[in-house]
């Protein structure tokens, strides 16, 4: 098989930095490469790469399409490659086998595809890494695109006449594409509460960006409903390279400016210690050209610790100590999903209803509590980050700043003094969770119930994950594990350890293959997938119970039925697995009929054969009919 790889690079001191390196060896493993340098490279840098590519120099002018038309005209005829690939200098990575990466892109069956797709300016792939099949690479679309291109100096006008451009051109002459990447609804949850954040806290450069200062309103409107607006995925959803380099790379930017206040440097630390052959030297590259190439645009404030711990942004959170668990979000629950009556959020929410006194334990930055409030609940919070707590407050009736797991509520406040006690997320993490719920029971007034939301256990990503040897306890990035996890079962079995039985049983639903837990279902047999969607609890995510106290005496009452927060045949993906299954069953389906219908048939010629046995006449008439026919 032939292929082709285009590389576009550019460095002002016409040096191929270690992560460059790797990517042009990379692609010399299993392709033809050009390496195109925009400006040239430095002499021992240009033997390097001589060794390995065809090296062509030019004029630094036209971005990175300009380097592409360069390489492409130098590879001569195309037609002789099964695969063509432009990329560019802009990222580190990829993290994965780049046959991987080809092989599943060919099994799509797509005409042109690339790693990630951006929404922005209309859907189209991101040109840093483009592949282009033969079906491509022959249409007359493609070649009048390039025959067409004209340098431009704009880097806006660039992107939008060509990188979205290329993509539209393609797909109106009838080519298909994708992307590698294909994010999971927590993480496009995920991408826009950051947008919102960098919304929220994006400044300007008057001396750099006149031209994007908001002295227009609807300017203005426009950056602060950014969070409305398609995320970039590659800056985005940056930290998804640590899920098994699901998004193969982590671009320059997101390192060197963290728009989104992801927190770099534990970002980088994260990938050193996953990829360190891959990031080997990128610390260094950052730091030599920091000054020279680092934009001002999207710059944010240092982090306070208010901003840091602003609960609707889930960037990264407070920096730990190296070698424990890496960094930790903001929340615990998406920002995103505050909104929408499939999340846990909403779903405790209406649990507790109007109550009059609501403790929330465990409040880290009053996500819940805020929209208790809104409901006309007075909220008491407690949580052990002083820093979250004091951010809490503005939200809150009250917070106490305590470790609900090491310190018991009932030193904090006095029996009987709430309507409602909420312990979303919490009892998981718990070394004794059922003493947790006795004494959250004790703080119940007369009539008062507990609240409490916890992950699935039972939930069919974690069976697939599970079956497959991925499935961990450990979310990434996080700064603690959770010691247990509950089914439906045992969230009941643990409520009346604690004296407590559940009147009100609801869960958010998701599909197996949509959730926080990673799943590799390219290799799943398609009859495993849906065969675990058809189990008990496998579409939900999230269970939320509403419990009160037992009297004296009295058993647990009969379990009432989970609610489900939608319809799970809505979240339910119809995917090739659901094909492929359906496909089975009607052929299974088709062969159980077939020995029914042979002996249908065959009884059929029986009853004949007897109607002519008594029929004299009509076998004359048959004798007579073959003669003179």
């Amino acid at each position: 098989m032939s292929r082709l790889a285009v590389l576009a690079t550019f460095d002002t001191e016409g040096r191929l930095w270690p992560h460059v390196r790797h990517q042009i060896e990379a692609y010399a493993a299993a392709a033809e490469v050009i390496v195109v340098s925009a400006g040239g490279l430095a002499e021992a840098d240009r033997a390097w790469a001589q060794a390995r590519a065809t090296v062509v120099e030019r004029g630094n002018d036209g971005y990175d399409f300009g380097s592409y038309r360069a390489g492409l005209e130098a590879a001569g005829d195309l037609g002789r490659f099964d695969l063509v690939l432009l990329a560019n200098d802009s990222f580190i990575g990829p993290v994965v086998p780049l046959e991987q990466i080809i092989e599943e892109m060919s099994a799509r069956g797509v005409d042109f595809w690339g790693l990630t797709r951006n929404g922005e300016m209309g859907d189209h792939l991101q040109s840093y890494f483009v592949g282009f099949e033969p079906a491509a690479v022959a249409s007359e679309a493609f070649v009048e695109f390039w025959r067409d291109f004209e340098p431009i100096d704009d880097r806006g006008e660039v992107i939008k006449r060509y990188e979205v451009g290329l993509t539209h051109r393609l797909a109106e002459a009838g080519l298909n594409y994708d992307a590698y990447f294909v994010p999971r609804a927590h993480e496009r949850r995920r991408a826009r509460a950051r947008r919102s954040w960098m919304g929220v806290n994006i400044t300007f450069d008057p001396d750099t960006d006149p031209h994007l200062l908001p002295n227009k309103l609807a300017e203005w409107a426009l950056v602060r409903n950014i969070g409305n607006q398609p995320p970039n995925p590659c800056i985005t959803m940056a930290d998804s390279v640590l899920d098994a380099g699901r998004l193969p790379i982590v671009k320059i930017e997101t390192l060197r400016d963290d728009p989104y206040a992801l927190d770099a440097e534990a970002l980088l630390w994260q990938c050193e210690r996953a990829h360190p052959e891959v990031f080997a030297g990128v610390r260094d590259y950052l730091d030599g050209t920091r000054e020279a190439r680092g934009r001002r645009l999207t710059k944010v404030e240092p982090l306070t610790p208010e901003r840091r711990l602003d609960g609707r942004s889930l960037a990264y959170g407070t920096h730990v100590s190296r070698g424990t668990c890496g960094v930790r979000p903001s929340s615990r629950f998406a920002p995103g999903s505050l909104d929408g009556d499939n999340t846990a959020p909403a779903q405790v929410a209406a649990l507790v209803g109007t109550a009059s006194a609501v403790l929330e334990v465990s409040c880290w930055t009053g996500e819940i509590g805020r929209r208790l409030s809104a409901q006309g609940c007075r909220v008491t919070g407690v949580e052990a980050d002083a820093e979250a707590a004091a951010y809490a407050r503005k939200e809150l009736a009250d917070v106490v700043v305590a470790d609900p797991v090491t310190t018991p509520l009932t030193d904090l406040f006095a029996p009987g003094s709430f309507d409602v006690v909420v312990l979303a997320e919490i009892l998981e993490y718990a070394a004794d969770p059922a003493a947790l719920l006795e004494e959250a029971r004790a703080l119940l007034a007369p009539g008062g119930q507990i609240v409490l939301s916890s992950p699935n256990a039972s939930h069919g990503s974690r069976r697939l994950a599970a079956l497959q040897g991925h499935w961990s306890t450990q979310a990434l990035p996080v700064d603690r594990t959770p010691l247990q996890s509950f089914n439906r079962a045992g969230l009941l079995r643990l409520l009346a350890d604690a004296g407590l039985t559940a009147t009100s049983l609801r869960g958010t639903v998701a599909d197996p293959l949509v959730s926080d837990v990673g799943v590799p279902e390219a290799s799943l047999p398609y009859a495993v997938a849906e065969w675990v969607r058809d189990q008990p609890d496998a579409m939900i995510e999230s269970i939320q119970v509403a419990a009160r106290p037992l009297v004296p005496g009295e058993r647990p009452l009969e379990t009432p039925e989970l609610v489900p927060a939608v319809d799970p045949a809505g979240p339910r993906l119809r995917d090739a697995h659901t094909q492929r299954a359906e496909l089975i069953r009607a052929e299974r389906r088709a062969g159980r009929r077939l020995p029914k219908r042979v002996a249908a048939l065959e009884e059929q010629v029986r009853r004949l054969e007897a109607e002519l046995a008594r029929n004299p006449l009509r076998r004359a008439a048959g004798r007579l009919k073959r003669r003179i026919f």
